[in-house]
């Protein structure tokens, strides 16, 4: 049965396809989407296609809908027969419906078409406006968060890695991250940050390439813990062992449990991979919320995803026609719009004392010279509206100027040489 806010985005999916061929249906991570589509496919009548791109999501449909008493066929790989056309086609993780494969299948059977993310546009931020006509949201990640039906998070950024000389289109360049993170220096960090905030709690964590997956969890193994490396070469029926059977204590992947995964005695995200999409930040860091009596989420940021997306509660204005508004990293004072404190190191929205710990904040470095400027720039447009006002009044004085003599006393004041007497009398046409 689905739980009241899910009935919502139902009726509302619904409402829409009414009149929409293909529908988009955003709900944060962990919110349940899966649960409103296998209602959807309860309620169908005829056949149902669903999409997914990971065996590990494809299993865990499967047992949710064999749970519901529905008879479904599933694939990954897509024949196109014009015979088996689906009355219904439904998209996990509908951010990749751009994707060739996924959009041959939609153009093909051109048939009602539902999609469900957390993430409603490309990986690259691109909106998907030429694929749904209409956009469903259901409720904010805040609003189920304080409703419990997300778990509350703590955000720690212990320390954040320089990315700035690397270079960048839509995302990293994935060859220069991998040689930025193997730095020995920066995977023993993480270590030491797991230990000291959130030891012992199951952890996933998001790495750069496969190769520093791998690495990142030698070193977790070298400290005692269980830590297990997971990519896309690891033979598919071992990957899905490991994932489910959660004999581990960290989870190190590239690429793998970023999307849809539900494995809710994950307490930690630990965050090794910076990235510039605000997709993939969102889909890695709300891994560990989903919802449990008494846990608490622990986001260990430690490459500054924060400053260029946001906190995981952060609320998001999408869109179907164009990207959304990127996050903020100063207010409008130059002031970071999120500070960590140097005590707890604990991430918040800016205030003059930490929150958690009551340490209170010194504004130096980058924020303080960001304030500088914004406060220089301040007084450099009040002096030019200074300026502006002031010349606009001697302006106006000339203007007035009704005879010669009265040009030669504002020449006078002004220290102007007669010249100017002669050349503005020619202009107001004064005689005398």
């Amino acid at each position: 049965m689905l739980r009241p806010y899910q009935r919502e985005l139902y009726d509302a999916a619904l409402h829409s396809l009414a009149v929409n061929k293909r529908t988009l249906v955003v709900a944060p991570c962990g919110s349940g989407k899966s649960y409103i589509f296998a209602e959807l496919c309860h309620a169908c009548k005829g056949k149902v296609l669903i999409l997914t791109h990971r065996r590990e999501l494809l299993q865990q449909h499967r047992d949710l809908i064999n749970d519901a008493r529905i008879e479904m066929v599933f694939t990954e790989k897509n024949h196109l027969d014009p015979t088996m056309r689906p009355d219904l086609l439904i998209l996990d993780e509908a951010h990749l419906s751009a994707a060739n494969t996924w959009r041959k299948v939609i153009d093909f059977y051109d048939t009602y078409t539902v999609g469900f993310t957390a993430t409603p546009e490309r990986l690259d931020g691109k909106p998907l406006g030429d694929i749904y006509a209409d956009m469903v949201e259901g409720r904010s990640v805040r609003w189920l968060i304080d409703n419990h039906f997300l778990a509350p998070f703590e955000y720690y950024a212990p320390f954040t890695v320089d990315a700035s000389d690397i270079r960048h289109g839509d995302d990293y360049v994935i060859d220069e991250l991998e040689k930025l993170m193997m730095d020995r220096k920066i995977y023993s960090e993480a270590v030491r940050s797991y230990q000291r905030l959130a030891d012992g709690k199951k952890a996933l964590c998001y790495c750069v390439s496969i190769k520093h997956a791998e690495t990142v969890a030698e070193s977790f193994r070298e400290a005692g813990y269980k830590a297990v490396a997971v990519s896309s070469h690891t033979p598919t029926a071992e990957r899905e062992a490991i994932i489910r059977q959660g004999d581990w204590d960290v989870l190190c992947n590239c690429n793998i449990v970023s999307e849809g995964i539900s494995l809710p005695d994950v307490e930690v995200c630990i965050l090794l991979r910076p990235t510039m999409s605000t997709a993939l930040h969102i889909q890695q860091s709300q891994r560990c919320m989903r919802y449990k009596p008494g846990k608490t989420a622990i986001v260990l940021d430690l490459v500054g995803n924060y400053t260029r997306h946001g906190l995981p509660d952060e609320p998001i204005e999408w869109s179907l026609e164009h990207s959304h508004t990127k996050h903020k990293a100063h207010n409008a004072d130059g002031s970071f719009s999120i500070r960590v404190c140097p005590e707890c190191f604990q991430t918040f929205r800016t205030a003059p004392v930490c929150p958690y710990c009551g340490a209170e904040y010194p504004v130096k470095g980058r924020e303080l010279k960001a304030m500088e400027d914004v406060e220089l720039k301040r007084i450099a447009e009040e002096e030019a509206k200074a300026a502006e006002k002031a010349r606009k009044q001697l302006r106006m004085e000339v203007g007035r100027a009704n005879s010669v003599e009265d040009l030669r006393r504002i020449a006078q004041q002004r220290g102007y040489n007669p010249g100017w007497v002669w050349k503005m009398a020619q202009v107001k046409k004064l005689r005398g």
